[in-house]
């Protein structure tokens, strides 16, 4: 249900009428390889990960513009005192991106980024004692910033770093670098 608001949200925002607001809509989709450095309290499980991560969003101004994300991470394994672990999670959610041009031809945009994601961990830890699955989610508020260069009116790439704080038990807060291209419509 969660992401169909979401959906629905993105979907009515991408909806205004750009005219009536005299801005130009923009909408793109992208790609990026995502490092999550996640701070776990516990030494037993991964705190580094891989993720793919794709988006789709709508640059509403050349400063403003909003975008939605889904990020998967692999699966990270942890040996500790005969207890094997393997934990990953996902996320999705929104994010507000401010662009600032530089130069007068505006190949390099810096960026900001303010969102709310909704983060879903899971852990398989198995001993001598036998198999248990923990599973914990929750919302985070992300923070970001970053550049992105744009190659021609259609392509371009981003590089990001944004940091995440997360309600997940044991889980204090996630940074993510991400690097990735987008194609615009």
């Amino acid at each position: 249900m969660k992401k169909y608001l979401l959906l629905a949200g993105v979907a009515s925002i991408m909806s205004f009428n750009a005219n009536a607001m005299d801005m130009e809509m923009k909408p793109y989709v992208g790609l990026d390889y995502v490092r999550s450095m996640v701070d776990i309290n516990e030494d037993y499980a991964e705190d580094d990960f891989n993720a793919l991560a794709v988006t789709a969003g709508v640059k509403m101004h050349k400063n403003f513009g909003v975008e939605a994300f889904f990020e998967q991470t692999d699966e990270g394994k942890k040996h500790h005192d005969g207890v094997e672990i393997k934990d990953k999670y996902h996320a999705y959610g929104v994010d507000l991106i401010g662009y600032m041009p530089l130069g007068c031809e505006e190949k390099v945009e810096l960026l900001g980024s303010l969102g709310l994601g909704y983060y879903d961990a899971e852990a398989k830890v198995e001993s001598a004692l036998g198999r248990e699955k923990l599973t914990d989610d929750g919302w985070g508020w992300r923070l970001g910033a970053g550049a992105q260069y744009n190659f021609t009116e259609n392509m371009a790439a981003r590089m990001m770093v944004r940091y995440a704080d997360v309600d997940i038990e044991g889980v204090d807060n996630i940074v993510d670098v991400t690097a990735g291209v987008r194609y615009s419509f």
